[in-house]
């Protein structure tokens, strides 16, 4: 079970491309990858990572059994935005996801729908 579930929206010119990049650059990190239409999920041994492309921008939702492990994968994908996009933002917000509509939108967020 996960109890550490995170999500985060980050606006992306190429969110698709993103996602790709994050695979190579991750791929002796996670066990194996689940691809669902736009949707893919890195499997970890203590977590997973979801990504999905939207509206210009990239959905990403964060589970582990512990907050160490939740912690670890953030950081990775993190690390792996700051090597691979060439305006990666400083900072990321990570919201729990029950705060967080993994349906939104970039109009959503831009109005602050799905992140409170």
């Amino acid at each position: 079970m996960h109890e550490h579930v995170f999500a985060c929206y980050v606006f992306l010119s190429n969110p698709q491309c993103f996602v790709e990049q994050m695979r190579l650059r991750l791929a002796g990190f996670y066990e194996y990858t689940i691809e669902q239409e736009s949707e893919k999920t890195f499997i970890f041994a203590d977590g997973y990572a979801a990504a999905r492309a939207v509206d210009g921008g990239l959905l990403m939702r964060i589970g582990a059994a512990n907050l160490v492990s939740s912690h670890a994968i953030r950081i990775a994908f993190e690390e792996s935005m700051s090597h691979v996009v060439a305006s990666a933002p400083e900072k990321i917000a990570w919201f729990p996801a029950h705060q967080v509509s993994f349906n939104t939108s970039r109009t959503d967020v831009s109005k602050g729908v799905g992140l409170i």
